[in-house]
Formats: C-alpha cells, sequence, structure tokens
C-alpha cells in the first residue's frame, strides 16, 4: 500500500490553505494537514451519502457512538460509555469552550509551552488568568516538571491543559507521568482537559496512547479527553471531534450554551469518521509505516545538517526543528527564502525552533530538505 502514499497529489487547484498560501515555488511543510488522500472506505462513503441528493440537518446517530465506543476500547483498552462522547465541530472548539464555560473571570489556567498556540490563544481569549508550565528536554524526550508544576499553582487555579501525544514536542507520555498530573490535579482540586487529537499517530512500535479519562484513581471525574480523527484519516476540512467526560455534571456546565453560538459537525464529518472506524484500519497500518520511515529519515537529515537537531520525535507528523545554534533572528524567514514554508516557532512559543510536516511524499520531503540543508550551508 506505499504506493498510495507515494502517489502525488496537486493540491494547488483545491483551495488549500496550506498549498496557496507562499505560492508555487515555495514547498509547504507547515499546516497540520497531510498530502495523502483519505482511505477509499471514506471516499466511498461520502458518495453514498453525495448521490443522495438531500442534505438537510443531521445529528450524531448512536450507532457513531458505538462505533466510537468500541473504536476506543479497541484502541486505548478504554471502556467508556455512550453517554461520556459529546460531539463537536473540533478540538480547537473544545479547547476554547473548555476554558470559556468551565473557568471563570478571575480564575487561573495552567498551560503547557511551548504547544500547539490555541492553548494561550483560548485562556487569552477567555481573559483568564494563565501559566506556563515547560515541556523540556529530559534524557532526549520532552516533558514536564512536578516541581514546575508545583510552582506555579495558585489557590484560583482551575484547569490544567494538556496536549498528549504533545504537539510540537512528539512525546507520548505515559501512564506514570499522567497518574502524577492526575494526583495533582486532584491535590489541587483541578479539571484537566487533555487534547488528544494525535492519539492514533504514534510512531513507536513499542508505545501506547493513554487518555486521561482512562488512569483510574478518580481520575475520570475531572478529566475531558478531547478526541478527533481528522488528523489520522486526513479529513481537517470536514470537521468533527468529541469530547469523553465520564462527570455528568462537568459535561453539562461544558455543554450548557453550546447551540448558541456554536454549530453542530458538518452532516458529511459523521459519515467519514464512522466509515474509517469500521473499515480504515489496513490504511491506518500503512500510513503508519510511511510517516515512521519520513521521521526516520527527517530525522537522519536534520542531524547531518550543521546547526540543526532535533529530539527524537514518538508521535505525529510534525518535526520539531531546533536552529537556535544557526545564530538567526528569525529561522522561519530563511527557510521561507530558501524555498520552504515551515511553522514558526513563535507560533509555539520559541522562535529559535520550526515545525516540519511530513505528512506528505517522500519525493517533495527530500526536495525540501535539500533545501534547508543548502540554507544551513550558505
Amino acid at each position: 500500500m506505499r504506493h498510495l502514499f507515494d502517489q502525488a497529489i496537486d493540491r494547488a487547484h483545491s483551495d488549500s490553505i496550506r498549498w496557496d498560501k507562499y505560492g508555487s515555488d515555495v514547498i509547504p511543510l507547515w499546516v497540520a494537514d497531510m498530502d495523502f488522500q483519505s482511505p477509499e472506505c471514506v471516499v466511498q462513503a461520502l458518495r453514498r451519502r453525495i448521490d443522495h441528493g438531500v442534505y438537510g440537518y443531521t445529528y450524531a446517530t448512536q450507532s457513531l457512538k458505538e462505533s466510537i465506543q468500541e473504536y476506543v476500547n479497541r484502541r486505548y483498552s478504554w471502556r467508556v460509555e455512550t453517554a461520556w462522547i459529546h460531539f463537536l465541530p473540533s478540538v480547537v472548539t473544545a479547547l476554547h469552550l473548555t476554558v470559556r464555560m468551565l473557568t471563570q473571570v478571575g480564575d487561573h489556567v495552567l498551560i503547557p509551552g511551548p504547544a500547539y498556540h490555541h492553548f494561550q490563544d483560548a485562556v487569552i481569549g477567555a481573559g483568564r488568568d494563565y501559566s506556563i508550565y515547560n515541556i523540556r528536554l529530559q534524557d532526549g524526550r520532552a516533558t514536564f516538571s512536578l516541581s514546575q508544576l508545583e510552582s506555579l499553582v495558585k489557590p484560583n487555579t482551575r484547569l490544567l491543559m494538556l496536549c498528549n501525544p504533545h504537539n510540537p514536542g512528539g512525546t507520548v507520555f505515559t501512564k506514570e507521568e499522567l497518574s502524577t498530573l492526575g494526583q495533582f490535579a486532584k491535590e489541587h482540586q483541578l479539571i484537566i482537559c487533555s487534547d488528544e487529537i494525535h492519539a492514533d499517530l504514534i510512531l513507536d512500535e513499542a508505545l501506547q496512547h493513554i487518555p486521561m479519562g482512562s488512569i483510574g484513581g478518580g481520575i475520570e471525574d475531572r478529566s475531558l479527553s478531547l478526541m478527533s480523527l481528522n488528523k489520522t484519516f486526513n479529513f481537517p476540512g470536514l470537521g468533527l471531534a468529541w469530547v469523553i467526560c465520564p462527570n455528568p455534571q462537568l459535561s453539562q456546565v461544558l455543554l450548557k450554551d453550546l447551540h448558541t453560538l456554536i454549530p453542530n459537525p458538518n452532516l458529511l464529518s459523521y459519515i467519514a469518521t464512522q466509515a474509517a472506524i469500521e473499515h480504515g484500519q489496513a490504511w491506518h497500518q500503512a500510513l503508519i509505516q510511511y510517516l515512521r520511515s519520513n521521521r526516520n529519515y527527517v530525522q537522519q537529515r536534520i542531524h547531518s545538517v550543521s546547526g540543526l537537531s532535533m529530539h527524537h520525535l514518538q508521535a505525529t507528523y510534525l518535526a520539531w526543528i531546533d536552529a537556535s545554534k544557526q545564530s538567526w533572528d528569525n529561522p522561519f524567514e530563511q527557510f521561507l527564502k530558501a524555498g520552504v514554508a515551515l511553522s514558526p516557532g513563535s507560533q509555539f512559543g520559541d522562535s529559535q525552533f520550526v515545525r516540519l510536516n511530513f505528512g506528505t511524499q517522500r519525493m517533495l520531503l527530500e526536495k525540501a530538505l535539500d533545501r534547508i540543508a543548502l540554507a544551513c550551508n550558505q
């Protein structure tokens, strides 16, 4: 099935945010969508629905909830009830909704950094006080420090936000680490909101994603796991996410004003998600093999370039590259001049880094890394 991922797909005339922003002379390896067609089972399911010809108001069926219930059990050994599953258009929506609904003005929030910019956007947009706890390298792996968390927590702290697997660090947090966070949250009476959108993009074969709500010890009563298959099966433009929240009181507060400002997910997103769950396993396995090979290739190439480095990435298709030894004011601009658009590290909290999306064909990736090496050797 590798040939499916090696096949170049022309996205130049598809109204792609990623491909249209910088023009045809620049290789765009920034926004986190992949250059692969979604699995045929998804495409066929969408065609059948489109052929019906009527696209009225719709809802998430009990069948879809049961498919997710089975999927979560099969993938993560987590037995959930369908009543715990609530649908939203995106994980970004869920992040912002969590801050606005589960905290109040005057409350304090702990967010990770460097991290996906919507964590910070959510707390700033809601007007909440916040502190950033560092995700830093320890023994070649990016993780947090409990002692730092203890130093940052305040009497008015109400919410702890987590990104697992971590974006952009690529860490898959262990059960021990998650239990540590859970006990910390219990001790300080915090809610934990865990962004788990990359849960099915684990590249290291020995590792397993562990949802925050599955670790036991009463942590489930104060946790929300935000999930989606948008990234894994590459249909982020359709838009569907779900929140798994075992605590009904917490869910009630979170979703109180749901339909006043936030629309239901796209009707096609329900179809795509269920098709991916029920028939997309073989495609997913082949995708992980391809991404693992790309990860290894990127890692080898970056290590061969003087002035660049990256730590081993356990998950995601997003390499976090350290360009601080180049002594550039703005690494993003330097690589853009060389014809490669990456995500600027400033977006995540460290301007001396860039994030590279290797969810693309190997031939294009090779060309981009040649340009990156040339930019560093000039």
